[in-house]
């Protein structure tokens, strides 16, 4: 076998793993399952890269390409995304970070200032004026079980040890914060819109000491104000 002919069997060889390593990343983007989608937007999680992929679903085009990392470099996973059709934003709830985000699609959403308060309400520095922007709000602890006020710029979370909060994505911070004695789901309870407000059917457990017996219960919680409400 002459050495020209070998070097062509490699390069051969070689070209055909790079066509199906580029093969393979293209079905694997093509096959993934969206961690959410609705009528015009799909939106992928690449968990290796602590990635947030956005496409447009009649083209497939790639919107946006997001981070998923904090100010010091931490890097976090997705827990949830939360679509809020009135808002026509995206709420992304981060399980490794104390943020949350969201990512609005309306064309007349406002620039975002990724900065201190007074930066952004100063209009100072760096304004990010695409699609997607991640607005995001600093939060006391990560929190993992969340619902959001469909009709309000209201979500409210929780962690396993019974932390509570109401976050107002108005004005990106926490307005209410309460600390029960055992674990609370906001993400399996219930809202019900009485008009003036939300109120927040909010589901609680708690167990024997033996941890044989557990049983649940609900507390009405106004969504607006965080007050606890008697019927």
């Amino acid at each position: 076998m002459s050495r020209l002919f070998t070097l062509h069997l490699l390069f051969t060889a070689c070209l055909g793993i790079f066509n199906t390593d580029v093969m393979a990343q293209s079905s694997d983007i093509h096959s993934a399952t969206p961690r959410l989608e609705t009528k015009q937007y799909q939106l992928f999680e690449d968990v290796d890269k602590h990635q947030i992929r956005i496409l447009d679903r009649s083209t497939k085009q790639t919107l946006r390409v997001l981070r998923l990392q904090n100010k010091q470099g931490k890097y976090s996973q997705l827990s949830t995304i939360l679509h809020h059709q009135q808002r026509q934003s995206f709420i992304l709830v981060l399980s490794d970070i104390a943020e949350l985000w969201e990512l609005s699609y309306d064309p007349k959403a406002e620039p975002v200032y990724q900065g201190w308060v007074h930066d952004y309400q100063m209009g100072e520095g760096i304004a990010d004026t695409q699609l997607f922007a991640p607005r995001k709000t600093l939060l006391s602890t990560a929190l993992d079980c969340f619902i959001l006020d469909p009709q309000r710029p209201y979500v409210a979370g929780a962690d396993q040890q019974g932390k509570f909060q109401i976050i107002n994505l108005d004005i990106r911070r926490q307005i209410v914060e309460q600390q029960f004695a055992q674990p609370v789901y906001p993400c399996l309870s219930k809202l019900e819109n009485t008009g003036a407000t939300s109120v927040l059917h909010l589901k609680l457990t708690s167990s024997a000491a033996d941890n044989t017996d557990t049983t649940s219960s609900v507390i009405l919680i106004d969504m607006k104000t965080g007050k606890q409400l008697t019927r």
